[in-house]
């Protein structure tokens, strides 16, 4: 279903398209640990190749600061999803309880499809 905002001049959501966008981010979060632990692999080939120089330690303290803000990320985006897929649905259901109150109001035949 659709709704319109901000009058007949507005912007129409498709509650469906909202949530596909919800479950988008969704997919996002759910694919950032897996592209954090592909960081490690070069980054402790280039820590064990630089062994005994200031640069390893500082490659290994950067990758871990990398790692724990894209899984803080991660969960940021994941919430956003969620939050986005729970407001589609919450149109969906103000949609049928409209639907609901003017059927009730409204003539048997009137405005019914």
């Amino acid at each position: 279903m659709s709704m319109p905002i901000g009058g007949t001049g507005g912007f129409w959501i498709k509650s469906g398209e909202v949530q596909k966008a919800g479950s988008a981010a969704r997919k996002v979060a759910e694919d950032i640990p897996g592209e954090v632990k592909t960081l490690y692999t070069p980054t402790d080939t280039a820590v064990a190749g630089l062994s005994g120089w200031q640069t390893a330690t500082a490659l290994d303290t950067c990758v871990e600061a990398w790692a724990k803000a894209l899984k803080s990320l991660g969960g940021m985006v994941e919430g956003a999803g969620d939050a986005v897929i729970t407001s589609a649905k919450g149109f969906d259901s103000k949609d049928e309880e409209r639907k609901r109150e003017f059927n009730g109001i409204l003539p048997p035949t009137a405005g019914r499809r």
